[in-house]
């Protein structure tokens, strides 16, 4: 039963359901390697589709781009470009696979939500600068509920809107302010099997719980730093034992909290070199050498950015940390 807020809290140590598993990515412009990942979205067939949002913008074959790459680090290719024209993207937030295996991509600059073929076919999408129904102001987190349909958070116009597989309205609730059921630029959006919708509540720093008609259910957490509170948190995702794992992206680490809404750990980041670290630093002396008189390398470890979280059907946690250009990857390993 959800709570109306945070109540107590556990060991961190004791009670952790993830274990660290690898960590894949390096920064790299351009090819094998990420650059400000924002989203990854697993597939289910070992492959991660991975939104790589940038900072350059100009260049012919830009950093901005959706890379494949697999769980045991081979990079499959990439696809996507900058720009306004539709298929382009410029401030891509999140991105989702379908029932279909189709990617939608929410944009924040272009104030829409586009449909890809995983092969970065531009299907349809649908959106555009407003506050109609059916338009955005920085379009950002997407989920599905249990019927297919994709809930949008429009977080410049403080609301969710719901939307069926092709894109038609259905509905939308929410409202500017800091009360019960009011958003001020939310970020992150999951759905539970009981089709709840679960909101990160950005500048609240808070989550907020919604039912499949949008009215609201709870209000949890608090600004701080301490077990169960946020700073400015950002993804959000349900593991298959109902938990909520959410990015408290301005703490730089993930919270796991119960289906109650109590604290049960928290994640700062295990980072080990990717494969693709290593082999790169095997082939720069100069590199290895500075890395050898380093005087601390435990920072590596830690999460920088942690701007998404994803949670697959084999139980698999993705941390996508957009500042050290990576995936942190962990695994289930028991019940709590």
């Amino acid at each position: 039963m959800i709570g109306e807020s945070v109540g107590k809290t556990v060991s961190v140590a004791a009670a952790n359901p993830y274990r660290y598993r690898q960590t894949i990515g390096m920064f790299v412009e351009y090819g094998r390697g990420m650059s400000n990942p924002y989203d990854v979205a697993p597939a289910g067939d070992g492959r991660l589709f991975v939104l790589n949002r940038s900072n350059i913008f100009d260049a012919p074959v830009g950093g901005l781009r959706v890379g494949i790459v697999t769980l045991g680090e081979d990079y499959l290719g990439d696809w996507g470009a900058y720009g306004t024209a539709p298929g382009q993207l410029v401030w891509p937030n999140s991105m989702v696979l379908d029932r279909h295996g189709r990617l939608l991509i929410s944009d924040e600059w272009r104030h829409d939500i586009q449909c890809f073929g995983q092969d970065g076919t531009l299907l349809h999408g649908w959106g555009g600068p407003g506050t109609e129904d059916g338009r955005f102001n920085r379009a950002a987190g997407l989920a599905f509920d249990s019927a297919g349909n994709v809930i949008v958070v429009d977080a410049g116009n403080h609301r969710l809107q719901k939307f069926d597989p092709e894109g038609r309205f259905v509905m939308k609730w929410g409202s500017f302010g800091s009360g019960a059921g009011q958003l001020n630029m939310p970020w992150g959006v999951a759905v539970d099997a009981e089709d709840r919708v679960y909101v990160t509540d950005w500048r609240n720093d808070r989550l907020q719980v919604f039912d499949a008609a949008g009215r609201s259910l709870a209000a949890i957490g608090s600004s701080g730093t301490g077990d169960g509170q946020f700073r400015r948190p950002a993804g959000i995702s349900i593991d298959g034992e109902g938990r909520f794992i959410v990015a408290d992206w301005g703490n730089e680490r993930v919270q796991i909290l119960r289906p109650d809404g109590a604290h049960l750990a928290t994640l700062c980041g295990d980072a080990t070199l990717s494969k693709w670290a290593r082999e790169f630093i095997e082939a720069s002396p100069d590199v290895a050498v500075k890395r050898q008189h380093a005087a601390d390398l435990a920072a590596e470890r830690r999460f920088w950015g942690p701007v998404s979280v994803r949670v697959d059907g084999a139980g698999r946690l993705y941390v996508a940390e957009h500042s050290r250009h990576r995936i942190q990857i962990y695994e289930r390993v028991c019940v709590a």
